[in-house]
């Protein structure tokens, strides 16, 4: 079974960054994201694969990130910003979990 990490990045500088969600990215065969949050991230981890959408996409890539969990058995990020259970993206990634049968593990961040 695939697992999809929600992740919060804080405010997106490496120095904002907790160690937990650090590691957790680091960890990921893919990561997804609002294409502002993603070009955060790049920097730190330039080799990873990255789905991106523009915002008001939240849904679509939420949906992506379980397809890909559950269709692979991968493990994959879902990137936010500041702190996942805060900004709300923690809830629509646990409601949408349970079409695909993934797990979900909240890594918080800096709100």
């Amino acid at each position: 079974m695939g697992k999809v990490l929600v992740i919060g990045i804080g405010p997106g500088e490496e120095k904002q960054l907790t160690f937990y969600a650090k590691e957790a990215m680091a960890r990921c065969d893919l990561l997804c994201g609002y294409q502002v949050y993603t070009a955060l991230v790049k920097r730190y981890f330039p080799d990873k694969n990255y789905y991106e959408t523009p915002m008001k996409k939240e849904i679509d890539r939420c949906r992506f990130a379980c397809e890909q969990a559950q269709g692979e058995g991968r493990l994959v990020g879902v990137l936010c910003s500041g702190d996942p259970g805060v900004y709300g993206m923690a809830g629509l990634v646990l409601e949408l979990s349970e079409d695909f049968g993934v797990e979900v593990e909240i890594v918080p961040g800096v709100t």
